[in-house]
């Protein structure tokens, strides 16, 4: 009980510490200074970059409509949410160009006949991607036969611009990669 009564007591005369006494001084007002002189030559701003501009997300604080690198979240879906290197598999609508480099797969066990793009240093921030994702930035396209008739037979590689829509990330532990449709492809 006597403990019960010092911690009340304490409590009592700390709250009475921290209040000023009747009358005390109150700091003056700053004195109010001369008004600028107007400008009247326009000015843009500086664009500067924050960290909405970028490509890199974190799929776990992502919602359907949000924007990244200028495409729409079409879907989110995380997988080991609490683990560093999650899986996550984005779904993007918008279209975008990028330029790099494509194949059209031969004879590869795991992708034969499928075509493969992959984006160039300077295209490579024109995409979404997962902040932790290591990986290079590719995609295969997903409506084939358009691509294919774009790129050329099996065999054929080369250099191109394309535009795609339907952008999609697909990250987890197999064998896995992003996917997009072709919309146009402009060979170099």
């Amino acid at each position: 009980m006597k403990k019960l009564l010092a911690v009340f007591l304490i409590v009592l005369m700390l709250a009475g510490c921290t209040q000023s006494p009747k009358g005390a001084a109150q700091p003056a007002p700053e004195p109010t200074k001369p008004p600028v002189e107007q400008n009247t030559e326009i000015v843009s701003p500086t664009p500067t970059v924050t960290e909405e501009e970028t490509n890199l997300f974190d799929a776990r604080k992502v919602k359907v409509g949000d924007q990244i690198a200028g495409l729409k979240v079409n879907k989110v879906e995380v997988h080991n949410a609490s683990d560093e290197d999650y899986d996550a598999y984005v779904d993007f609508e918008g279209e975008v160009t990028v330029s790099g480099d494509f194949k059209h797969n031969l004879d590869d066990a795991f992708m034969d006949h499928e075509i493969s793009f992959t984006v160039d240093e300077e295209s490579k921030a024109l995409l979404p991607k997962l902040a932790h994702d290591q990986r290079y930035v590719w995609f295969m396209f997903m409506n084939h036969d358009e691509a294919e008739k774009a790129f050329g037979a099996p065999g054929t590689e080369g250099k191109a611009t394309v535009t795609i829509k339907n952008y999609s990330i697909k990250y987890a532990h197999t064998e896995i990669w992003n996917t997009a449709d072709l919309v146009k492809a402009e060979i170099k």
